[in-house]
């Protein structure tokens, strides 16, 4: 619109009513035909997440969520809403079916205060370690920690130093993300455990613990979160997560990943998966399906809801 067609509304405009002159005003400048398609895709998502596809935390680079990607999480994976800004991350790789394998909680954006920053959302993951921690896989896995292996002249040093490089990498993420919470923290939790919080390591562990794997998920979280991207992450592409990477991600879920694969695991997904995290797919009862030990005993205390009605549980107990 140019001056003289402003001049020509505004004319008109004088003789109008008092509600048409205040049309008038109220008019705006076209949006760039870019700058709209980008504007209404996150309004019509209910997201509005940075459109980088990374973001740098505490010198880790992490892989943004996408509203597709916040959808299956949801729907398709933990069965729970989350308000957007608590999930800052997904993995870094997709699975073979192009779904996030785990993502990252923010501490202090949500209705409660979570100090595990990394939780994994992989069905077939999940199931492979329930099993696995349900054979004694924690302890096994804090043995190996402690271990040193024949033929290692370092005396396992390289484990404990890896093991404390994840740590230490959780606290510097959680201090940044939380860095303008502390009142926050303090307020509800005390002066004392909120420095014990913002210490903690992965899961929460304690700096005191040096050798406590605790939680084999949560370290498996952490690795898929932090490790590299890998330049084989398309759909439909085989990434073996736990035999790259060695120099990024974490010590303990690098060495589960590697594990699993020798258990038989296919850890990018197998031929069945997908019918789970596809929210685009109408399941039937004979789909393949698996609900962690975790959300399964959150559902029973918060109750059945929309999403599990919608999804046919065929292995629940």
């Amino acid at each position: 619109m140019n001056f003289f067609s402003i001049i020509i509304i505004l004319s008109h405009a004088a003789l109008m009513p008092q509600a048409a002159l205040a049309f008038v005003f109220v008019q705006r400048t076209p949006m760039p035909a870019s700058q709209s398609r980008r504007h209404s895709s996150a309004e019509d998502s209910g997201q509005n997440h940075n459109t980088n596809t990374t973001t740098i935390i505490a010198d880790h680079t992490f892989r943004n969520p996408t509203a597709e990607h916040l959808q299956t999480i949801q729907e398709r994976q933990i069965f729970h809403g989350l308000q957007p800004e608590q999930v800052f991350c997904t993995s870094s790789n997709l699975c073979k079916h192009g779904h996030p394998q785990a993502f990252g909680f923010h501490p202090t954006k949500g209705p409660k205060l979570v100090s595990g920053l990394f939780r994994l959302s992989c069905p077939l993951l999940c199931e492979a370690i329930d099993e696995y921690e349900n054979e004694g896989g924690v302890r096994q896995m804090s043995d190996w920690l402690r271990r040193k292996d024949i033929g290692d002249d370092s005396d396992g040093d390289w484990k404990r130093e890896g093991y404390e490089k994840a740590n230490l990498a959780q606290k510097q993420i959680r201090s940044e993300l939380a860095k303008d919470d502390k009142d926050k923290l303090v307020s509800r939790m005390g002066e004392y455990n909120a420095n014990a919080f913002m210490e903690s390591g992965v899961a929460g562990i304690p700096p005191s613990q040096t050798f406590n794997v605790k939680c084999i998920h949560a370290h498996v979280a952490d690795h898929l979160c932090r490790c590299p991207s890998s330049s084989s992450n398309d759909e439909g592409k085989d990434n073996s997560l736990g035999e790259s990477n060695e120099e990024g991600g974490n010590i303990i879920g690098r060495h589960a990943l590697q594990i699993l694969e020798e258990r038989g695991v296919p850890i990018n997904g197998n031929d069945v998966c997908w019918q789970q995290c596809n929210v685009n797919h109408e399941r039937v009862p004979s789909d393949w399906s698996y609900l962690a030990k975790k959300n399964r005993s959150g559902l029973r205390r918060r109750g059945s809801n929309s999403r599990t009605r919608k999804f046919h549980l065929s292995n629940d107990d």
